[in-house]
């Protein structure tokens, strides 16, 4: 990976917070959902916790290429299932729910179906609004490559 498109990520990454809310939307046989999620980033990943029991995981299981909003910033990617939250695996995950939302780790960590989702991007629009420039960062995980374009509105 080349250091300048590490660094980019790494900012990207930064940007969204070590938590957010986020909008999910997943898809099954031509039937769109969407979910607002606790999320948790870190690990070059996005991260949240359903039960098996809820839609959205079956649409998951059966096509895994999600979408995630948070503000303007639009997310593409593969979520992957990682196990229960009390998995010796999701230390990592646990601790920072923990911290950040310690209501929603109490109530949910224990139900035995819960299960933790790692979202892995593969592609990003964010829209960044700096000194006055309309910016389109466009970021493509899988190729590591960033491109940046500049939309020219009605005001100029």
């Amino acid at each position: 990976m080349s250091e300048q498109f590490e660094s980019v990520k790494k900012k990207f990454f930064s940007r969204l917070g070590e938590t957010c809310y986020m909008v999910l939307a997943t898809s099954d046989n031509d039937y769109p959902m969407a979910s607002t999620m606790t999320c948790l980033v870190f690990d070059d990943a996005i991260w949240m916790q359903t039960d098996k029991k809820f839609p959205k995981y079956t649409q998951m299981l059966h096509n895994p290429r999600v979408a995630l909003v948070k503000n303007a910033t639009q997310i593409e990617g593969t979520a992957e299932f990682c196990g229960h939250p009390a998995d010796r695996a999701n230390r990592k995950f646990a601790e920072l729910l923990k911290k950040h939302h310690p209501g929603s780790f109490e109530m949910y960590a224990g139900v035995p179906t819960e299960v933790v989702i790692k979202v892995t991007p593969t592609k990003a629009v964010d829209w960044l609004y700096e000194a006055g420039d309309n910016r389109i960062y466009h970021y493509d995980f899988v190729k590591e490559e960033v491109e940046i374009q500049y939309y020219e509105n009605s005001k100029k």
